[in-house]
């Protein structure tokens, strides 16, 4: 934890870790923390080590899809996640399912590059203006 950041801005994980929202959740991807846990302005904080751990294996699964789609393109040409943790809801209250888009390719060229991807165990729709993505 740095010293010249006031601890109130981090945030306090389940396992102990303390984590500013802007780190990367995974140390060479391009997901932060508040990706994940930032939600219409809410910080929702998981309340098990088992969310905290879904939210870094969902990460993980993510960053390795964007990798089949932003090849090519600048870092910041990436996923952008718009509900990822929300405890009120059922859809969203584990950590394993997230709504997204990329920043730079429509919903249709996305899910058209991930659906060969896309393991038996998951799921990736169109859902409004989104995609959505959920292991397990």
């Amino acid at each position: 934890m740095s010293k010249h950041i006031s601890p109130d801005y981090f945030y306090q994980l389940p396992s102990g870790n303390k984590v500013h929202p802007c780190r990367l959740i995974l140390k060479d991807g391009s997901l932060m923390w508040k990706h994940a846990l930032l939600h219409e302005n809410v910080a929702h904080i998981p309340t098990s080590e088992a969310h905290e751990a879904h939210i870094l294996k969902t990460a993980q699964r993510l960053e390795e899809l964007n990798s089949w789609v932003s090849q090519s393109l600048e870092p910041w040409d990436c996923f952008i996640p718009h509900a990822w943790y929300v405890p009120n809801n059922s859809e969203l209250d584990k950590g394993i399912s997230v709504y997204f888009q990329h920043q730079t390719h429509d919903l249709r060229t996305t899910l058209n590059r991930l659906l060969p991807h896309i393991m038996d165990h998951e799921k990736l729709e169109v859902r409004n203006n989104y995609l959505f993505f959920q292991r397990c």
